[in-house]
C-alpha cells in the first residue's frame, strides 16, 4: 500500500462518513472519492509535512505565548495545550511546584523545537493516485491508534535526544496531544485544497458526510450571540431563547448526532451543544453530550465540570459533588470553586443565586467550617471585595455565624472568590426548616422575628446592608428555651452579583430548571427597587425591612410571599399587619427596624400559644378542669389565708403568693387589681369571692 498507516489514520477522521456500514454507502463514497479526491500520496505527505511543523509550533506556543506572527488558526490550538494538557499533566506527573513546571515548559519548548527538522523523514509518499481499496480503507476504517504513537514509532529510529526524555514523551502522548494537534492542522490545510472541497461537498450532497466546520460555525455563532461558551455557568440558564435559536439549535445538535463519534472534534462539538441545550433547560439531553465527550480525554474534565453544574440544578448535590471532585483530580488550577487543600470538601449543603455551599474541614483545625464559593465576583483586591462581610465580625456570635477565611483560588485573576465561616452544628436553614418541620406558628415567629430584626439593627448601625433576605439565609435550631436564629451571607450581596439580578424577561421562567426557578423565586424576597424600579431610589436599610416582611410571611405560612393574604394568618391580624407595613411598594412608607422590634416585643407579650390558636378544641376541657381545680383550691382556703391575700380595700398586697390557672407556676403578686403570670404572660383577675379569674375568658 502506497498510503502509510499513519497518512491513513488521518485522512480516514476527515473522510468519515455516516453511514460506513452500508454496502451502498460505501459504493457510493468510493465513487466520489474516484471522481473527486485524486490527490497522490505524496500530496497527502506534503500537507502532513506542514501540519507536522504546526502542531509543534502550536505546542510551543501554547507553552510559551501565542507570538504576533502566529496564525490565528495556531493562537486557536495554543489556547487549549494549558487548560487541556499541561495543567492535568502536571497534577498526574505531580509537577506541582511552579519554578519545576516553569522549567518543564522550557524544556519541552526547546525539545519540540528539535522535533520539527524530521518532517520529511516521518511522513512520505510516491507521486501516484490512491488505489480503489485504499480509498475504501479511509471510510471504512475503525481502529483507533493513536496518532501520536504511530508519530513517535516513526521517530524512534532516528535517535532523536529529545526522545529519550520519558517525562516529554510521556506529554507529547497525554490525551493525544501530537496527534490531535497535527490532525487539527491538517484538516484546516485539506479543506482549502479544492479537490478536497469538492469531494466532501459531494459526499455532503448525498448524505454520506456531515460538515464539522458547518456544525462547528452554527454553534460558535450561536454562543456568541448569546452569550455562552462550552463550559456552562450558572448564569446560562436564565439565557432567554426565542424560537430561531431554538430551531437552530435543533439543527445542530441533529448534525451532532450523524457525526462519527471518533471524530476527532466530536468531543468539542458535544461540550458546545450540551452547553446551548442546558441553557434551554434540556438537561437530560445536555447531559448525554457531556457523557458522550467525557469519552475524549483531553476534554474529559470539562466535561465532568459541566456535568457538576447540570447536576446541582437538579439538585442532585451527591452526584454534582462526586463530578466536580473528579474534575478537580485532573485540573485542580482550573476547576477547584476554592482552596481545597485548607478546606476539603464533606459535602454540598445548598446553591443558588450567588454560588455554591460547601460543608469542608478545616485541615488544620480539624473542625467543619462553611465555604461559599461564588458563580461571579466583581473585580478589586479581596480586601475590597469582603470589606463589608468581614465587618459582620464585629457582630459574630449573637446573629451571625462567625466569618473565618476568605480568598480567590486564582488572586491573580480574581477570579473564583470564596468565603469561610463557621459552621452551626444542628442549625438548618429557612426553607429546610419549613420542608422538614413545616410553617412557624406566631409564638415562635415571634422569636424569630425579633432575632432577625435585632440583627439587622446592628449590621445597619455596622453600615452593612444584607440585601438578599430570603429564608435560605436564616438558619435556625431548636434549643431548650426555644429557636436560636443566625443570618447568613451579610454583605455577600457586594461580593457576587446574584443570579436573580440578571432576570429581566419573565418568558424564561418556564424554560427554567428546578434550581432556576428556585433562583427567579428568590425575586419574591427583593425590595422593588432592587429589581430595577429607579424611580423608588437605590436599595438602602428599608430594602432589608422588605427582605424581613416577605421572609416572615413564608416562615409563617410556607406560601410565597409575592402577595400577602390576611387569611392565611386570620389568627394574628396585628402582626399581618405589621408585615404589610414591612412590604410596603414605596420605601418612605415601611417600617423602620425600630419600630419592628418595638412592635414585636408588644406582641410577644400578648400572643397566645400556638397550642390555643391551632389545637383549641383539643385541650380547651382540659383547660375548664384546670381552672376549676384551681378555684376549688382558693374555696377550700380557711379565712385567716385568705386575710392574707387580702386587705380591707380588696386590693392585692406585695409577695403574696398566687397560683397561675393556666400552666400552674407560682408567682409573687405585685400589681394592684390585675394580675399577669410572669411565665406564660396569662392575665387574670380575682373576684370578690377570692376566685382567681383569666381575664381572657369569655
Amino acid at each position: 500500500m502506497s498510503l502509510p498507516t499513519l497518512m491513513q489514520k488521518g485522512l480516514s477522521a476527515l473522510l468519515n462518513v455516516v453511514k460506513v456500514t452500508e454496502p451502498s454507502a460505501i459504493s457510493q463514497a468510493i465513487t466520489s472519492l474516484s471522481q473527486h479526491f485524486t490527490l497522490s500520496a505524496y500530496e497527502i505527505a506534503g500537507a502532513y509535512q506542514k501540519s507536522y511543523t504546526s502542531a509543534l509550533n502550536a505546542i510551543i506556543a501554547g507553552l510559551d505565548k501565542p507570538s504576533v506572527f502566529n496564525s490565528k488558526v495556531s493562537k486557536e490550538f495554543a489556547k487549549q495545550v494549558v487548560p487541556k494538557y499541561l495543567q492535568p499533566f502536571a497534577v498526574k506527573y505531580a509537577i506541582l511546584d511552579h519554578f519545576a513546571l516553569q522549567q518543564f515548559c522550557t524544556d519541552t519548548i526547546t525539545k519540540c523545537q528539535t522535533l520539527i527538522p524530521f518532517n520529511k523523514q516521518v511522513f512520505k509518499g510516491e507521486e501516484t493516485k490512491l488505489t480503489e481499496p485504499e480509498l475504501a480503507a479511509l471510510i471504512t476504517d475503525t481502529d483507533s491508534l493513536s496518532i501520536t504513537a504511530l508519530v513517535l514509532e516513526e521517530l524512534r529510529p532516528l535517535e532523536i535526544p529529545s526522545l529519550c526524555d520519558e517525562k516529554f514523551v510521556a506529554f507529547l502522548r497525554y490525551n493525544d496531544l501530537l496527534g490531535t494537534a497535527i490532525l487539527f492542522f491538517l484538516h484546516e490545510q485539506l479543506r482549502q485544497e479544492s479537490r478536497v472541497e469538492s469531494t466532501l461537498a459531494e459526499l455532503q450532497r448525498k448524505g454520506l458526510w456531515q460538515d464539522v466546520y458547518e456544525i462547528k460555525d452554527s454553534l460558535s455563532q450561536l454562543m456568541a450571540h448569546l452569550d455562552l461558551s462550552p463550559q456552562i455557568k450558572a448564569r446560562d440558564e436564565l439565557t432567554y431563547h426565542n424560537n430561531e435559536s431554538l430551531k437552530r439549535i435543533g439543527e445542530a445538535t441533529t448534525q451532532l448526532k450523524k457525526l462519527p463519534r471518533n471524530h476527532p472534534q466530536y468531543s468539542q462539538l458535544a461540550l458546545s451543544c450540551g452547553s446551548v441545550l442546558s441553557s434551554t433547560g434540556a438537561l437530560p439531553e445536555a447531559e448525554k453530550c457531556f457523557l458522550q465527550a467525557m469519552e475524549n480525554n483531553a476534554d474529559r474534565a470539562l466535561a465532568l465540570f459541566n456535568l457538576f453544574q447540570v447536576k446541582v440544578r437538579r439538585n442532585e448535590f451527591e452526584p454534582a459533588l462526586a463530578t466536580l471532585q473528579e474534575a478537580i483530580s485532573i485540573a485542580p488550577q482550573q476547576y477547584a470553586l476554592h482552596d481545597i487543600d485548607k478546606y476539603p470538601i464533606k459535602r454540598i449543603l445548598g446553591a443558588g443565586g450567588m454560588g455554591c455551599v460547601f460543608l469542608c474541614s478545616h485541615k488544620l483545625q480539624k473542625k467543619p467550617v462553611v465555604v461559599k464559593c461564588f458563580w461571579e465576583n466583581h473585580k478589586g483586591s479581596a480586601e475590597e471585595v469582603f470589606k463589608e462581610a468581614f465587618t459582620m465580625s464585629e457582630i459574630a456570635g449573637e446573629y451571625v455565624p462567625a466569618p473565618l477565611d476568605y480568598g480567590y483560588v486564582d488572586p491573580v485573576k480574581q477570579e473564583r472568590a470564596f468565603f469561610v465561616t463557621e459552621h452551626i452544628t444542628g442549625a438548618m436553614d429557612g426553607e429546610t426548616w419549613l420542608e422538614q418541620k413545616g410553617k412557624l406558628n406566631a409564638e415562635v415567629a415571634l422569636q424569630v422575628g425579633l432575632q432577625m430584626a435585632k440583627g439587622l439593627k446592628v449590621a445597619h448601625a455596622a453600615g452593612v446592608l444584607h440585601l438578599d433576605l430570603k429564608p435560605a439565609n436564616i438558619l435556625l435550631k431548636q434549643i431548650d428555651s426555644g429557636i436560636i436564629v443566625k443570618i447568613i451571607d451579610f454583605g455577600l450581596s457586594q461580593v457576587a452579583t446574584p443570579l436573580q439580578q440578571k432576570i429581566c424577561n419573565p418568558q424564561i421562567k418556564t424554560q427554567l430548571s428546578q434550581f432556576g426557578q428556585a433562583v427567579f423565586g428568590t425575586l419574591d424576597y427583593a425590595a422593588p427597587e432592587q429589581q430595577g424600579f429607579e424611580h423608588l431610589g437605590q436599595p438602602s436599610a428599608k430594602s432589608d425591612v422588605f427582605g424581613f416582611g416577605a421572609t416572615l410571611y413564608r416562615l409563617l405560612t410556607q406560601d410565597s410571599p409575592r402577595k400577602l393574604n390576611p387569611r392565611r394568618l386570620a389568627d394574628a391580624p396585628e402582626l399581618f399587619e405589621l408585615l404589610c407595613d414591612c412590604v410596603e411598594e414605596e420605601p418612605t412608607r415601611r417600617l423602620s427596624i425600630e419600630e419592628i422590634i418595638n412592635q414585636l416585643e408588644r406582641l410577644d407579650k400578648r400572643v397566645q400559644p400556638i397550642e390555643e390558636k391551632e389545637e383549641k378544641n383539643e385541650w380547651e376541657d382540659e383547660l375548664e378542669k384546670l381552672l376549676e381545680t384551681t378555684r376549688e383550691k382558693y374555696k377550700k382556703q380557711d379565712a385567716s389565708y385568705l386575710s392574707l391575700l387580702y386587705q380591707e380595700e380588696g386590693t392585692v398586697k406585695e409577695d403574696i403568693p398566687v397560683v397561675c390557672p393556666y400552666c400552674d407556676s407560682l408567682f409573687a403578686a405585685t400589681e394592684e387589681g390585675g394580675l399577669e403570670c410572669p411565665k406564660c404572660h396569662w392575665d387574670f383577675e380575682i373576684d370578690d369571692d377570692g376566685d382567681v379569674i383569666s381575664a381572657n375568658e369569655e
